[in-house]
């Protein structure tokens, strides 16, 4: 059975980001600055430590400040948001809150889905919904943005913002704003003007939002919301003034938990598995970190066909800024390189993209592509579902949500990272962790034979733990333990 590789318990960057992080973020004593900017060092972890604030940072943050100011009042005069006293009797009706982004994207379809297939089940048992992030449109079009299959109840979506919140939310947002020049000026990372706008911007909204919740619910009983993105300092400052006037607040997490990035000030955060949940636990933030119950399920036999399934070639991976999709090419040859040793038809290995790949360069979307087609797999169809994955004999992505995925399934996926990763990231305790090409193949012989194959699907299950997909029903169920 593969080894996790000794490279894991190296020094790097990378491999040891939520300390570099928490060292970086720990003079910020405003939790909503902390959060921000622990998110931002995050994303590029080598360059902590690179950069000192300099003189002008005083007034950088505060041009940005004013711009901000100025940027949220002319959005909400374009675009307008729901007055409190037209929202007020929506949310008094409603049994529970969600707060999602309007989009269709990850980060909203696992919250959005648990509301579609609750909505089927229960149709009289409907939320009103927040619609968070920057207004980009009309609360009807940020509606059609959210909802695009239209299985909501469009009635009952609220965009929690008034331009008499933002006067409102004004002395509050001032007192955030004022905290941001010895937020930013013990940072040691870089900081473009760029984010130091949108931060700002952030803290203004959030104020607006705090300000507008407390016209609309003041004096309401207090319930349950739910939200699908949170820890930045608009949707934590809506947060907090829900649990301010008694709500309890639990953010259904999207995805693998990569440390401070996913941290937030919600009563409950759900996470993918236990070990997203107990690093949650370790940072300074949630009230409580859990993750759904989930039965075990037998090992998937296999039938023969693998499934190769690659995430690099993504826009937001740190990894496709510097690589490109080279790291997904590198993988390709590996897998077919162990296709040649074991005999396995590569035409039976099925590739499938992250979703990003319409959306990534032409030029790498098609070398990837190409590789492909030069190993000779076969492009995973359309039509075919991703609950196929449980029936192939082995299973390879790239470090992603398909391990747990594949596990709630009963397939024991191989993980290969080609990149230096965060040590204290699930994947770490994964017994089909490999990271060069012959640990690939020795995982994949593990795989291939049914003794060793349950063994190390019982070993994955015990170290990651996979929670259950959210549901409305188990998420309310969280909300209160």
């Amino acid at each position: 059975m593969a080894a996790p590789p000794a490279s894991l318990g190296s020094k790097g960057p990378v491999a040891n980001m939520t300390s570099r992080v928490s060292a970086a973020a720990a003079h910020i004593s405003d939790p909503m600055w902390q959060f921000e900017l622990a998110a931002l060092a995050a994303a590029n972890p080598r360059q902590i430590g690179t950069v000192r604030p300099g003189t002008a940072n005083w007034l950088l943050q505060w041009a940005a400040n004013a711009l901000a100011a100025l940027s949220v009042f002319a959005l909400l005069l374009r675009y307008g948001g729901t007055a409190p006293a037209k929202a007020r009797p929506v949310i008094a009706g409603s049994p529970y809150l969600a707060a999602l982004h309007a989009e269709d994207t990850t980060r909203t379809r696992h919250l959005r889905g648990a509301l579609e297939k609750y909505r089927a089940a229960s149709p009289s048992a409907q939320p009103a919904i927040l619609l968070l992030g920057r207004p980009a449109g009309t609360v009807a079009s940020a509606a059609e943005q959210l909802d695009v299959q239209e299985l909501l109840d469009r009635s009952k979506l609220l965009r929690p913002l008034s331009l008499g919140s933002l006067f409102k939310g004004l002395p509050q947002a001032f007192v955030k704003l004022a905290r941001g020049p010895q937020a930013t000026g013990g940072f040691p990372a870089p900081l473009p003007f760029r984010e130091r706008l949108a931060i700002a911007y952030r803290m203004v909204q959030g104020a607006a939002h705090a300000a507008w919740w407390n016209s609309a619910a003041s004096g309401l009983a207090p319930a349950k919301a739910l939200f699908g993105h949170t820890g930045t300092a608009d949707t934590s400052q809506l947060e907090a003034a829900m649990q301010d006037h008694g709500w309890r607040t639990v953010h259904a997490v999207h995805g693998t938990n990569i440390g401070w990035p996913f941290a937030g000030l919600s009563d409950v955060a759900v996470f993918q598995t236990g070990a997203d949940a107990r690093l949650g636990a370790s940072l300074p933030a949630y009230g409580n970190c859990t993750h759904l119950p989930l039965t075990k399920p037998e090992v998937s036999r296999g039938n023969g066909d693998w499934a190769l399934l690659t995430s690099y070639t993504h826009l937001l991976h740190p990894d496709f800024a510097e690589h490109g999709s080279a790291l997904d090419r590198r993988l390709i040859g590996w897998v077919r390189a162990a296709a040649e040793q074991m005999g396995q038809d590569p035409a039976r290995i099925f590739w499938r993209p992250h979703p990003q790949i319409d959306l990534v360069d032409p030029a790498e979307k098609r070398a990837l592509e190409n590789a492909v087609a030069d190993a000779g797999f076969s492009r995973w169809p359309a039509a075919r579902p991703y609950e196929w994955l449980g029936s192939v004999s082995a299973a390879i992505t790239t470090p992603s949500t398909v391990l747990t995925d594949a596990l709630r399934l009963g397939q024991p996926a191989i993980v290969a990272s080609l990149s230096e990763m965060q040590r204290d990231l699930l994947y770490g305790a994964h017994p089909l962790l490999v990271q060069d090409e012959a640990s690939l193949s020795n995982a994949l012989r593990t795989v291939l034979e049914p003794q060793s194959r349950a063994s190390a699907f019982m070993q994955a299950w015990d170290a990651v733990q996979p929670g259950d997909k959210a549901s409305i029903p188990s998420l309310l169920d969280a909300a209160s333990a």
